[in-house]
């Protein structure tokens, strides 16, 4: 195990984790990734379970993944931290900030991503599929496209006595990514990719927790730690909440949910492992729905607003969808936006669903947000590369007169496009951002939040990334 690494930079920032470009005594460059999990998880990882769970994952090989190097616990506080092997290259996300994909390109990605599904098995749901996570690196006949594993999820699931890859499913992740990827090439009028069909049932595989005590990794002190500590620069983290689906106990309805079954009660059978083992039914047909009734299904559709009852309504569809109780966040962040569902058909028109984790909201598949799709560039788009529309009311500058924003509402800069006057190019003027006040504008950049003072900014550095839309 490396004792000290020198810190050359900052280079990514969540509430979850935070990564920085270091290197070794030999001058090896190296991403070093810092987790913050809460205290329930840090305690689980002890006694043996990160050590294992960090001999598995240095175990994963691939020409396109980036292999995980080192790691340990911090001694002060407990969070884990892994060195992974740094690729010098181009994030996706940077990459179609102001021009799309080729076909040629896309084609590569997806074989690239392709390749790492068919060699890593079941393995491969922990990789972290998101625009964000791929770096495409070299030049020429030596391109590759390099993914990682999710690594917030992979030692959470270890601390709970689970395989991470017994809770994933990385076809649907990846089908996600495609998609993204779809939406910026050149070629969208003729999709090359299409996510209409379930995948196949991957072979069950066991996977054993191999014995702390036979780990063979010894705890030490890290000197670049208390480093880490004082460059963080925040205090409040948004906890990272990876729920388990239920996967061998029977699950009878709420008591809610039941009030509003009009039919007699089904004797449902287990719910299945994955999202694979559901059956995905057509919600726009009403005998595919009939002929379905008493199974656990997945669908796709667009969540077009909830009833008195608070039931999610489904565009083209009498099908309804019954949430869980306090699941009201999960509902308004699903209101107009294409999602994924996972539930028990208790009748044609009734879509029970069991947990929160069954919904997931299809983000990559919006074209452009506006200002009422707040909470969710808040709690799901942090990090992302979106297109959004809509006016700004006024112009505001930060503080120390670095930073203008764009505002889009009366608050001031609590939700802004906002623009560092040192990183920006020459055409983003002051006088030139006043003229846009009023206007409807369609913007393309970055989320992000301040940490300290909650502001939601979408980031801009170039003219290119704005323009007036009427």
């Amino acid at each position: 195990m490396q004792t000290d690494y020198h810190i050359e930079d900052l280079v990514y920032q969540t509430e979850d984790l935070v990564v920085y470009r270091v290197s070794t005594r030999d001058k090896t460059p190296l991403a070093l990734v810092r987790l913050r999990y809460d205290d329930d998880i840090l305690e689980r990882l002890k006694g043996g379970v990160f050590e294992n769970a960090l001999a598995q994952l240095q175990q994963l090989s691939h020409s396109c993944l980036r292999s995980v190097i080192d790691g340990g616990l911090d001694p002060i506080d407990g969070f884990p931290w892994i060195a992974v092997r740094w690729w010098e290259g181009t994030l996706i996300t940077d990459r179609v900030r102001d021009s799309d994909l080729t076909t040629t390109e896309f084609a590569r990605i997806a074989a690239h991503g392709e390749a790492l599904i068919e060699a890593l098995g079941p393995i491969a749901g922990t990789v972290s599929f998101t625009p964000r996570s791929v770096v495409t690196c070299g030049q020429g006949e030596q391109i590759v496209d390099t993914f990682s594993i999710d690594y917030l999820f992979w030692f959470a699931a270890f601390a709970d006595g689970a395989h991470p890859a017994d809770r994933a499913n990385g076809r649907a992740n990846f089908d996600h990514l495609l998609t993204y990827l779809n939406r910026h090439s050149k070629h969208t009028s003729t999709p090359l990719v299409t996510v209409a069909q379930a995948p196949p049932t991957p072979p069950r595989q066991s996977h054993q927790l191999a014995s702390a005590a036979t780990s063979g990794f010894p705890l030490k002190t890290v000197s670049i730690l208390a480093l880490l500590l004082t460059s963080i620069g925040f205090l409040s983290w948004k906890i990272l909440d990876r729920k388990s689906p239920a996967t061998t106990t029977q699950v009878a309805a709420s008591e809610d949910v039941k009030k509003l079954i009009k039919e007699p009660e089904i004797n449902r059978p287990l719910r299945p492992w994955l999202d694979v083992d559901f059956n995905r039914i057509d919600i726009t047909n009403p005998e595919n729905l009939k002929a379905s009734v008493g199974q656990w299904v997945w669908i796709e559709g667009e969540i077009t607003s909830r009833d008195e009852q608070g039931l999610l309504l489904l565009a083209n569809s009498d099908l309804k969808a019954a949430l869980p109780p306090a699941s009201d966040t999960t509902a308004q962040n699903t209101l107009g936006n294409e999602v994924i569902i996972r539930g028990f058909l208790t009748s044609p028109t009734l879509l029970e669903i069991q947990d929160q984790t069954d919904v997931e909201i299809s983000y990559l598949l919006k074209d452009i947000y506006t200002i009422n799709d707040e909470n969710q560039l808040r709690t799901d788009l942090v990090g992302q590369f979106i297109t959004i529309r809509a006016t700004p009311l006024s112009l505001g500058e930060s503080s120390s007169g670095k930073t203008l924003y764009l505002q889009f509402k009366k608050e001031g800069n609590q939700f802004a496009i906002s623009i560092e006057k040192s990183k920006a190019d020459a055409a983003l003027t002051g006088a030139h951002l006043k003229s846009l006040v009023g206007k409807t504008i369609q913007a393309k950049g970055r989320v992000k939040i301040d940490s300290r003072g909650g502001r939601l900014s979408i980031l801009i550095t170039k003219s290119s990334q704005l323009k007036i839309v009427d």
